[in-house]
This record gives C-alpha cells, structure tokens and sequence, in this order.
C-alpha cells in the first residue's frame, strides 16, 4: 500500500513535476510518466515477493518476471509503433502491462506457492520505521557503482555530439555479462548468505563469498580478454547498420575498450556489497560510493583537454577504487575476508588473461569475418580458462571439486 500511495503521490503532482523539470512536450510527457510511475509501485511490490522465494531457494518465478516484462515492452512498442511518439507511448504501456503480469500476478502466485498467506493487513508504524531504516542508507548514498551511467551522461554532453550516445552503446555492451552472470549469482546466493551468517556458520559463509568472487573473476576477466581482443567485431556486430556507420564503429570501440574495465568491478560488487547487507552495515559501502562519487566528479570538472576516453578512464578507475577500497575493509565477525589465498587466485586469474590476450594480440589464430573471428576468439579463450583450471592450482575454484 505504500508503494501504491507514493506512485499516486507522484501522479497528482505529475504537472508541477513538468514545471520543475521544464519539460519541452508536456503534453507526451504526462502520456508517457502516468503509466511508468505506476509500474514502479509493482516493480517495488514485486521485489519484495521475490525475496520471500528467494530465501525458499525458489527462482523460477522470479527468472520469468524480466521476461514478461521485457516481452510486453517489445509487443506494445510494436503494436503502437505508427509514430517515434506512439512507439515511446507503447514501451511505457508494455512496460506497465509487464510489470502488473511478470512483477505482481506472477509473484503473488510464487510466493504462495511456496507458503506465504497473503492478507490485507494495515500497516504498522513499526514496520514502516523498519523498512525505512533498512533503505534509507541506500536511497541517499550516490555510489559510483549506481550513478556511473548518470556522469557519462552529463559529461559526455559537454564533449562533442554523438559522445552520450557512444558512451551509452559502448556502457550497454559491457554491462551484458554483468546482467546475465553477476546479478543473478548475487541475487541467488543472497538468501544462502543470509542463513549462513544467521545460523552463525561464518566458516560457510566466508568460504561462499572468496568462492563466488574467485569464479566471477575469473569468467568476468576472459570475458574481458574478449571484449579488448574484439572490441570493433562486437560493436559492428552489434550496432554497425542503417545510419550508424564504420566512423561511429571505430569512436564507439575506442570508448568501449577502456568501458569494459568495468566489467570486474560492477561483477564483483554484486557480492562485496551484499556481503555487507548480510551484516546490517549499510552505511559503510554506502558513503564510500559516495565520497568516491564526489571526488570523481570534482576530477572530471577539472579536468583539461577533456575527451571521451580520458573521461571514461577516471569514471572506470573510480569503480575500481571504490571496490578495492570495500574488498579491503570488509570483516567477518572481525575477521578480514581478503587473504593470502583469494589474492594468489586473482594473481593467477590476471596471469592466465594476460597470456589469453597476448596469444589473440599476436598471433591473430583466425582472421576472417568479424562474427567468426569473435566465435574463434571466445571458443579460444574458453579453452585457455578450462586448461587453466586443470593445470593450474586455485584455493577456491576447483574444477574436479564443481563436478
């Protein structure tokens, strides 16, 4: 009932909101914002039915929500798609419809499904204050890791046009392994990590997490070995067709080289920060986000001879900051995470990368068309990994033990 009553809290002021943000088409935005405000109340709602499957180790309810959603989005987008305006107008709806169906129907079924009994309750007080407390760290905190997309936004507007849009193309590639792989470790491990530390099993628990770290690190750096090694057979894979040209290929690879840095950083924050919410220390990963955020800011604004490379290497190494810093003080009960072990992992790790990408460097095993020569690369990379594991030794990925 809350989310519902803050999404019509949003409604009735929707035409101040116009005002504030001096909106050019009020008219399309009004069109546009009614039916997005609302979906966010679902979205919210959803969420919460998700982590009650979560900690029941059901996911397949929640797997199929960002299907239904997405899905919706694609079929009104098309039925309404007489106008660039009436297509927008028909993602909104989808995006409402999806939300109602795969965040809200579909959740409610799982989550009784798996024993919840569901009633209409008022709330109270005490609750609220709960929940308030618990979010409240992360709706104030500005972590690099969240708002990066918001300063290559605002940036990229100061350099020349066509830079938000290659920041954007190049940050939406590289966020895909981050999608697929990372969040969905983070958010299936998170329920495991909970009862671990609840039932005070802190061996498990900090076994779990160097686990998952060594194993996204590895994946995440062989996926990056293919994103540096590929970075213009990707792009043009992707994106070179109609009106975006082999000019804006070359300028969105450049960018999407140094871009896809970010890949381990993003990865492994999914479990560093969760490690943290396990324990109720939300306010520590929260304002170190956000000092970081600020003094990234502070740097790009001083910054002389600004282009798009040198702006996307402060934003990237500012995510690499902000992880190392939060690896580093992170304590179990007292006990640092990070040991020996766990950094002769990532050494090896970055060793067994360095070969991969200096074998596709130099000696270029196949060299035909870019979608062929991307399949070769990652079929080669794969193969050096899986070698690796054999050969040589890690504490925490085992391959003979993940039989």
């Amino acid at each position: 009932m809350i989310f519902i009553a803050i999404s019509f809290l949003f409604f009735l002021f929707r035409y101040q909101i116009v005002s504030l943000l001096n909106v050019e088409n009020p008219d399309l935005f009004i069109k546009l914002f009614t039916p997005i405000v609302f979906s966010q109340a679902f979205f919210f709602i959803g969420a919460i039915l998700m982590s009650f499957q979560y900690f029941k180790n059901d996911f397949k309810y929640a797997a199929l929500a960002p299907v239904i959603y997405n899905l919706s989005i694609i079929l009104f987008g098309w039925f309404y798609s007489t106008s660039p305006e009436s297509t927008v107008y028909g993602f909104a709806i989808g995006g409402l419809v999806g939300s109602v169906i795969g965040h809200l129907f579909l959740q409610i079924l799982g989550a009784k499904n798996n024993g919840l009994i569901l009633r209409v309750l008022r709330p109270k007080i005490e609750h609220v204050t709960q929940y308030i407390k618990i979010s409240f760290p992360l709706i104030v905190g500005q972590s690099i890791a969240v708002v990066d997309e918001q300063l290559f936004r605002y940036f990229g507007s100061l350099l020349s046009t066509g830079s938000i849009a290659s920041f954007r193309y190049a940050r939406r590639v590289a966020l895909i392994p981050v999608g697929v792989i990372a969040q969905a470790v983070g958010v299936a491990s998170y329920p495991t990590l909970s009862k671990l530390f609840v039932d005070n099993k802190l061996d498990e628990f900090k076994l779990l997490i160097k686990k998952q770290l060594s194993a996204l690190a590895l994946i995440n750096t062989g996926v990056l070995i293919i994103f540096l090694t590929n970075s213009e057979n990707i792009i043009e894979i992707i994106y070179q067709r109609g009106l975006f040209s082999a000019e804006d290929t070359n300028r969105v690879s450049s960018i999407f080289m140094v871009v896809a840095f970010g890949l381990i950083p993003w990865s492994l924050n999914q479990i560093i920060t969760r490690a943290y919410y396990v324990q109720k220390n939300y306010w520590f990963p929260v304002w170190v986000g956000t000092i970081i955020t600020l003094i990234t800011i502070l740097i790009l604004k001083i910054l002389s001879n600004p282009s798009g490379e040198s702006y996307a290497v402060i934003i990237i190494s500012s995510l690499w900051v902000n992880t190392l810093i939060l690896s580093f003080f992170l304590k179990i009960k007292n006990d640092r995470l990070i040991d020996r072990n766990l950094l002769l992992d990532f050494l090896k790790i970055f060793l067994v990368g360095l070969i991969g990408y200096f074998l596709i460097i130099n000696f270029g095993f196949y060299s035909g068309g870019p979608f062929f020569e991307l399949i070769f690369d990652t079929f080669f990379i794969f193969l050096l990994i899986l070698m690796s594991l054999l050969v040589v030794k890690m504490k925490y990925i085992n391959l003979k033990r993940t039989r």
